[in-house]
């Protein structure tokens, strides 16, 4: 029994860590594209998706340019 807690307790260590990383939207604020979880980078409010690495470059040199719409939590 102690031999599958370990594993267990990591997998569902590594199960938060990755929810905890997904995006606050599914649009991309450069190009209003579907946005990939892929690419991303990491802002105050949370980390933000983009369709490309392109847009992703965009923002990150002029975040305050662009309008990150989030996307709607259903409870």
């Amino acid at each position: 029994m102690k031999a599958l807690l370990a594993p267990l307790l990591l997998s569902l260590a590594m199960t938060a860590t990755v929810f905890a990383a997904w995006p606050i939207n599914d649009e991309c604020p450069v190009d209003q594209k579907h946005a990939r979880p892929i690419y991303r980078v990491k802002t105050a409010d949370g980390f933000v998706a983009f369709c490309c690495t392109e847009c992703m470059q965009k923002f990150s040199k002029s975040p305050g340019s662009y309008k990150v719409t989030k996307k709607e939590v259903v409870k």
